[in-house]
């Protein structure tokens, strides 16, 4: 009876996500801040939501789809400034969750063979099953990470933005590794704006004062400030500035920055283009 009870849950959350996404989405296609282009790709984007993705927050719908956009916005810059055609068929989504960025890229690039990756096995499920891509399972030591494959792009939503600067630096060499001679990859941070509303106490991340103190301590020392969560261990918040970032990727192999945008994912977190070094 429990378990009955507890999957006629899901499946009503399920359904509510859904119907609030499809709300949203002809709220925004009516939208006069979007782009024909942005339209055209948002109309192809599937609503396929799992019960469980934990980046949906009831009756914030729009927000679910505006990050996708603003991601793919974040992507074509990239790509736009760099130099020469590229065609964009490999791509690894890293961290893909749920889904919530990988259905926009699934609708910019069609034919493109997409790769998820995700500590989160439930999740990888559903994404292979509903938007058609390979799988890859994570793990918390990047070193220890084994893939063959090679990507024209990566694109890596939030995630630097939870890890201490050795992970850090031991991801953007996986990253660099596995670009091809013309891949990109599309990264994000917690930069400046991050650190003054952690100063100002206006946004915690979910730290107490003493972890937030200490974050910030390390980011006025290096440039590289991080803190554990709550009763987690190597899994938190960091903020990092642009310099120390590029100082870690120089570290990481030979690419070169294309593009840096402040607050430029979501009016929020920092985003980075990389591109391999002709």
């Amino acid at each position: 009876m429990n378990l009955m009870r507890k999957s006629q849950r899901f499946l009503l959350r399920r359904i509510c996500k859904t119907f609030d996404l499809h709300q949203a989405k002809r709220s925004l296609l009516s939208s006069p801040a979007l782009s024909d282009q942005e339209k055209a790709l948002l109309d192809r984007v599937s609503l396929k939501i799992h019960g469980n993705d934990e980046l949906y927050v009831p009756f914030h719908a729009q927000h679910y789809l505006s990050v996708g956009l603003s991601a793919l916005r974040c992507i074509e810059e990239v790509l736009n400034r760099a130099k020469g055609d590229r065609v964009i068929r490999p791509i690894l989504d890293f961290p893909c969750g749920y889904g919530r960025i990988l259905r926009f890229l699934r609708a910019r690039f069609p034919d493109a063979d997409i790769t998820g990756a995700e500590l989160n096995r439930a999740a990888l499920d559903f994404c292979r099953r509903t938007f058609s891509v390979r799988s890859l399972v994570s793990d918390t030591d990047f070193t220890r990470l084994s893939l063959s494959d090679k990507f024209d792009l990566i694109w890596c939503g939030s995630l630097f933005t939870h890890v201490d600067e050795k992970a850090a630096t031991a991801l953007l060499k996986f990253f660099q590794d596995h670009l091809t001679p013309v891949g990109l990859c599309v990264f994000t941070t917690h930069g400046l704006t991050s650190v003054d509303r952690i100063q100002e106490a206006k946004k915690t991340y979910g730290l107490p004062v003493k972890a937030r103190q200490e974050l910030l301590s390390q980011f006025r020392e290096h440039g590289y400030g991080y803190a554990d969560y709550p009763d987690q261990n190597g899994y938190g918040v960091s903020v990092v500035s642009h310099e120390r970032m590029l100082a870690l990727a120089e570290s990481a192999g030979n690419w070169h920055e294309v593009v840096f945008g402040e607050r430029a994912w979501d009016s929020h977190q920092d985003v980075y283009g990389f591109v391999n070094a002709e």
